[in-house]
């Protein structure tokens, strides 16, 4: 959607226009991703997720044996490593660990080797920055496609979602651009009941514009990024109110790091529970929250290793069970969790593993001039090449620092392309600055922050 709205047709279109714009772009990724063989994979899943213990890891255990013959078999990068052999005459969880762990650069540099020789085609493209800059190019077919979506209906239902209820949507989406001044900042998809607002718009002078018109709609569940419901969470909170919708029954977030704080200020503000989902761009690993609040590694949707690390945490290692166009094995999401104390069941029944919390993603939100908090931008890399990985910088309120570490087919062009990107989103009120660097200091962990803000 990033280029209709950044394009001068939507742009200059009026509200009404804009809206049905953004209600044809809908229903065709609504046909895309609920398509054929969405229901029965909803179907199928939303039997597994009672399943025993046992049969659970047996389940897991077969669609691991599965992704594994299809990758030695099918896979250029794995085919090559001779493997066929020892997953013949051994379990599916023991013949992984003969598999290498790779991360993003290996997937970077490797590219096509990772492509499977008999993918069904069609096959859509699609790649992602992170905050980092870093790009990485991934292929999937319609059935990755509708699988994923699959898992995400049923996290969706989870928080008490129907299909075709009530929405409102908080996340990256450039709605309104950002010289528009005064409300709306929401703009209606008609093809799936959903009012979807401008993140980039959030300030303490808007906040009433929210929230009133997220009470005129009245929706049954609020689809959004952290920090950006954690804003209107503590604007109801530092103004003494809290929402009065009546039909609200959940809040799911996802793509950025959800502590413990905003979870607890949300759920006051809004008098819901937030059911925070984890996942990532690659599809190796899922985390969900049912409705009692905890938060469980979803094993009927990947096979996830867990990694020890320092501080208690361990790394999540992933090998994806949808996409068999191009299958990632033991890849390395550089995110963490903390585990539950205990090993108890869950008071819903599942049987899926426990985590205490999630570590990763926590980028700052950057603060602009007339009062607006913008975070998760990691959309101002997308698209761009020439890239190795990048770091957002603000250390006053009217400028941002954009440092990129340069590879091959950097240029001038690139850093107009990232001005203009950020300009899109954080409007003219901040000068904008690219430098290049020949590298990007680390956390004492050794994870790279894509969002620093002094301010």
């Amino acid at each position: 959607m990033a280029d209709m709205y950044s394009s001068a047709l939507y742009r200059k279109a009026p509200i009404p226009l804009q809206s049905g714009m953004i209600t044809l772009r809908a229903l065709s990724r609504k046909l895309m991703r609920e398509g054929r063989q969405f229901k029965s994979f909803l179907k199928e899943i939303e039997q597994t997720e009672y399943l025993t213990a046992a049969d659970l890891a047996t389940l897991r255990d077969a669609m691991l044996g599965k992704v594994l013959s299809h990758a030695v078999q099918h896979v250029p990068f794995y085919r090559n490593l001779d493997l066929a052999g020892m997953l013949a005459d051994s379990r599916p969880t023991d013949a992984l660990s003969a598999f290498p762990i790779i991360d993003k650069a290996i997937v970077r540099e490797q590219g096509s080797r990772f492509m499977a020789d008999n993918a069904r085609h069609p096959l859509f493209k699609g790649s992602t920055s992170g905050t980092t800059g870093t790009p990485l190019v991934l292929y999937q077919d319609l059935a990755a496609i509708n699988r994923e979506n699959a898992f995400i209906w049923r996290q969706l239902k989870w928080a008490g979602m129907k299909p075709g209820a009530r929405r409102a949507w908080i996340r990256g989406d450039l709605i309104v651009p950002v010289t528009v001044c005064s409300p709306p900042f929401w703009r209606m998809n008609h093809a799936e009941n959903m009012l979807m607002f401008s993140s980039y718009h959030l300030s303490d002078n808007n906040a009433a514009a929210y929230v009133a018109a997220l009470e005129k709609f009245d929706p049954v569940l609020i689809q959004a990024y952290p920090s950006s419901v954690a804003f209107l969470a503590r604007w109801l909170d530092a103004n003494g109110r809290e929402y009065s919708g009546a039909a609200l029954k959940g809040i799911v977030t996802s793509s950025e790091t959800l502590d413990a704080e905003q979870k607890t200020l949300i759920e006051q503000r809004f008098g819901c529970r937030v059911f925070d989902w984890y996942g990532q761009f690659e599809r190796v690993a899922a985390i969900g929250t049912c409705e009692h609040g905890r938060q469980h590694i979803i094993s009927d949707y990947s096979f996830v290793e867990l990694l020890p690390a320092e501080d208690g945490l361990y790394e999540i290692v992933g090998t994806g069970f949808n996409n068999f166009a191009m299958p990632l094995i033991r890849y390395r999401t550089g995110d963490f969790v903390r585990l539950e104390a205990t090993d108890s069941q869950c008071e819903c029944g599942r049987h899926f593993p426990l985590v205490a919390s999630i570590q990763g993603r926590a980028d700052d939100v950057v603060k602009l001039p007339d009062g607006r908090h913008v975070g998760r931008l990691d959309h101002i890399f997308k698209g761009v090449d020439g890239i190795l990985e990048a770091q957002i910088r603000q250390d006053q309120i009217d400028r941002i620092d954009i440092f990129v570490v340069p590879s091959a087919g950097y240029s001038t062009a690139v850093e107009i392309r990232l001005r203009t990107n950020a300009s899109e989103r954080l409007g003219g009120g901040v000068s904008i600055h690219v430098q290049a660097v020949n590298a990007i200091p680390r956390t004492r962990n050794g994870k790279l922050r894509g969002v620093i803000c002094n301010v």
